[in-house]
């Protein structure tokens, strides 16, 4: 078959073995990016969905506008703000899912050989949707607080990338956050070369600890959010968004007519009853005390069982642990001894986009009980020794 050159570059595609590994039913997996299954809010969306087939039933299930449901862009607007100014309905568009947002902005925006900024390590799903469009993907030296100013603007001396995309709120993988110092000086930065910021937020509302930082689009202008309800709600309804300004919004849902018309109306009319409701930030802070707990035992668990082989970041929101062995050089290796101890995790390289060898892991923590992450991380540890 003659498949897009783009695609050899693949290989035989990691998450997909994970997902064949994690139908183990003896399986313990911190592999993915699951938020926990028992705590969506089926009744509620049940309640929301059969609202929509009686009240508005024929206009749910007809095609719909590729921008989104009006009132959810409007309800989506109110909840955000640009560089301090209310942010209008015109500069919404509803995606399927934020990764339909991030393929989007790659379709619209890259052309083979174009440079992408990328903090170091970052987003495996985003490094597949710009490896899709033949992006040059560019990673920028990060610390403990993500992109480092310095580092950025030495790099923006000598290329000029079409974005720098990043998620400044318990990134993906690493859990780190983004003080507001940074973003204040990353955007000064970025707006002195008239750098256009990806910002992902998937993760922001699930905070343990610690003051909620504005979001870069709060604090800038030359920004494009990423926001989901994935996360926060459910990620099998895939109902995701995108805030920038008309014009981006114009170009983006030019694309969007290409790929799939309009997300699903029914989906999304759905959603809004539930938010009209009043129901999320109660269901969101029942999420924060769970999650909370269990990144409490993964952490103690590692301390217990792994001790001074692992150097860790603790997160204080999201899904997701980064973790480094000491005692080994590259975590790939151990992936069929983990596999064979029943338990799962993500190695560093595939987050990193030169391919480098490293000892670090993902590790999730979302979708397991207290008692399931203590007992995988006891199987962890065995795979390593």
């Amino acid at each position: 078959m003659q498949y897009a050159s783009w695609m050899e570059k693949l290989g035989e595609g990691f998450i997909g073995e994970m997902l064949k590994a994690a139908q183990n039913p003896s399986m313990i997996s911190f592999a993915g990016g699951l938020p926990a299954l028992e705590l969506f809010p089926d009744q509620a969306l049940q309640r929301c969905f059969q609202r929509v087939f009686e009240g508005q039933g024929k206009a749910a299930l007809q095609y719909a506008q590729t921008a989104g449901h009006p009132p959810l862009r409007e309800w989506l607007a109110l909840q955000h703000k640009r560089n301090g100014n209310p942010v209008s309905f015109e500069e919404i568009a509803v995606t399927t899912g934020s990764q339909q947002g991030l393929s989007l902005l790659a379709q619209t925006f890259l052309d083979p050989g174009d440079v992408v900024f990328v903090e170091t390590p970052t987003y495996l799903g985003a490094i597949q949707a710009f490896q899709s469009f033949r992006a040059q993907m560019t990673m920028v030296p990060c610390d403990e607080q993500g992109v480092i100013p310095e580092e950025l603007e030495k790099m923006l001396k000598l290329v000029t990338p079409k974005f720098l995309y990043l998620i400044p709120n318990y990134q993906n993988p690493s859990g780190k956050i983004m003080g507001l110092e940074r973003r204040i000086e990353l955007l000064r930065i970025a707006q002195a070369y008239d750098l256009l910021v990806v910002e992902d937020n998937p993760y922001g509302d699930l905070r343990f600890e610690g003051e909620k930082s504005p979001n870069l689009l709060e604090l800038g202008d030359n920004v494009i959010y990423l926001g989901t309800f994935s996360k926060v709600l459910s990620p099998g309804l895939r109902v995701g968004y995108v805030v920038a300004k008309p014009d981006i919004i114009n170009h983006l849902c030019q694309t969007k007519e290409g790929v799939d018309l309009h997300s699903n109306n029914l989906t999304q009319r759905a959603v809004l009853e539930f938010l009209n409701e009043g129901l999320l930030p109660g269901h969101i802070q029942n999420l924060c005390t769970v999650y909370k707990e269990r990144r409490n035992t993964m952490v103690r668990s590692i301390e217990e069982y792994l001790g001074d082989k692992v150097e860790m970041i603790i997160p204080s929101g999201g899904l997701f642990l980064w973790a480094r062995f000491k005692t080994i050089n590259n975590s790939f290796d151990y992936v069929q001894e983990t596999i064979r101890q029943n338990v799962l995790y993500v190695p560093g390289e595939l987050f990193y986009t030169d391919g480098r060898v490293t000892p670090e892991v993902r590790l999730n923590y979302s979708c397991s009980t207290p008692e399931i992450i203590e007992e995988g991380i006891q199987r962890l540890a065995r795979a390593i020794k």
